[in-house]
């Protein structure tokens, strides 16, 4: 059977145990808040670059077509003056 001292002993270890799961839980919470700000940082500056990648890429295209109506143009033209 329990005494006092056993509840009381009882009662003292389950509140040194919620203060440590407590102390846990806030680094945790901490430590994911940082990653979450870093994996943000991250993620942004990977989307930048994906962007910047993106837009080269347009312009290549873009110069590619241009060079190609450049070339057939004066076929074009030389169909027409025929």
């Amino acid at each position: 059977m329990f005494g006092w001292t056993d509840w009381h002993d009882f009662a003292m270890q389950l509140k040194a145990e919620s203060e440590q799961a407590t102390k846990t839980f806030e680094m945790i919470v901490k430590l994911m808040n940082e990653e979450m700000g870093r994996f943000q940082e991250q993620k942004t500056l990977d989307m930048g670059i994906a962007f910047h990648e993106f837009a080269k890429g347009q312009a290549r295209l873009a110069n590619g077509i241009a060079d190609a109506w450049r070339s057939l143009l004066p076929k074009l033209e030389a169909c027409s003056t025929s």
